[in-house]
């Protein structure tokens, strides 16, 4: 597997087959979720800033949770 190293939100998207709001709803404000990816995840402090994850780690969390996530 090769990645970049670090992602954006429409690598998220690209790489997740998923929508925006798909990924707001059930990984950035899903609790539990969002408390497993944060480690690798940066949220927006300010309007300049945009989210950013650790594309390595983000890719090997939706391997390993694809079946959890996608069940809702």
């Amino acid at each position: 597997m090769t990645t970049k190293t670090w992602w954006n939100m429409e690598d998220l998207m690209n790489e997740s087959n998923e929508s925006r709001p798909w990924i707001m709803a059930n990984m950035i404000k899903n609790k539990k979720v969002w408390q497993e990816i944060e480690g690798f995840s940066h949220k927006p402090k300010h309007n300049n800033d945009e989210y950013r994850f650790v594309g390595p780690h983000m890719q090997q969390y939706l391997i390993d949770n694809f079946k959890r996530l996608k069940e809702g």
